[in-house]
């Protein structure tokens, strides 16, 4: 929770935005993993995309926040170069070392964001996150914790989810009551999933100013394409969908059959939700580097 200091500034009690592995809403099954690695490909692009736009200057240090299966790591490795330390935070850090087992540049911890406990490398050059936000049920003590992670010159990059246009055509019912599904369950455990537009404005509000950059990337692909995706996504929601009284066990038996439809619907277009990128570089303190900060523009 958030409160004024003296000099106008915003402080976060980090404690009450703290979320245990109970609380985190997403199965820890096999075929969970196996949705997050195809997620993450259908977030290759917007990824990308973010990490291009920030000009890094040969990091040294990098972290994914909420790294899942380690990809977003790989793509922040491939961009750093090969001097740079990748560490990657996570609930559970399983996915992400199966994928990364035999790779010494990458270095996992298994943990809380808020934790107390230090993490290697801190402050970073690169302060990074994807689809770990909307998650969280204070997300601009989040970012401002994030911030604190980020070294002075270095750069806090967030990428998450925008659902809100999330649509096909021509129309396939299926998608579209497994998306509004997600709506509603999301509403009610407290989970902004559209909180990508909200992004610059969180930045804000977390006290570290407006953002220097955004980037929104969308993908479409045929509900074929999908085919393998949309049925783990109806389970990674399955029995909270009916612990919350969202549907009943005939509604979801109902989609889950025309799910398996979906190889066949080569016609119907599906826009995924957008993935909406922003960023910012922590500037210099040039006052108390002695600095005149005229002279200093643009550290």
């Amino acid at each position: 929770m958030a409160h004024r200091t003296p000099a106008g500034h915003f402080a976060y009690s980090f404690a009450a935005a703290m979320r245990t592995p109970a609380d985190y809403l997403l199965p820890r099954t096999t075929g969970e993993a196996r949705r997050l690695q195809i997620q993450s490909e259908l977030l290759r692009e917007a990824t990308e995309t973010l990490l291009g736009a920030l000009e890094l200057r040969e990091p040294t240090s990098c972290i994914d926040i909420g790294c899942g299966t380690g990809d977003a790591m790989l793509m922040i490795a491939r961009l750093a170069g090969q001097g740079a330390r990748i560490v990657g935070l996570d609930l559970d850090t399983r996915p992400a070392r199966a994928r990364l087992e035999g790779e010494p540049r990458f270095e996992l911890v298994q943990g809380d964001l808020f934790s107390a406990t230090p993490l290697p490398s801190a402050p970073f050059d690169l302060t990074f996150s994807r689809y770990l936000l909307h998650h969280l049920p204070d997300p601009a003590a989040a970012i401002a914790r994030m911030w604190e992670l980020t070294r002075e010159g270095g750069t806090l990059a967030i990428l998450d989810i925008d659902q809100r246009a999330t649509t096909t055509y021509p129309s396939w019912w299926p998608y579209d009551q497994l998306e509004q599904w997600i709506r509603d369950l999301y509403l009610k455990t407290g989970i902004d999933n559209h909180i990508g537009h909200k992004l610059p404005h969180l930045f804000e509000q977390a006290g570290i100013g407006k953002p220097d950059g955004t980037k929104v990337v969308g993908v479409i692909r045929t509900i074929a394409e999908l085919s393998e995706f949309l049925p783990l996504l109806l389970d990674m929601i399955r029995g909270k969908l009916l612990e919350h009284a969202v549907a009943s066990q005939a509604e979801i038996d109902r989609v889950d059959a025309e799910l398996a439809t979906a190889p066949q619907q080569t016609s119907i277009y599906c826009y995924r939700p957008a993935a909406v990128g922003v960023w910012k570089r922590k500037r210099y303190d040039v006052t108390a580097m002695g600095l005149d900060p005229l002279a200093a523009r643009g550290r």
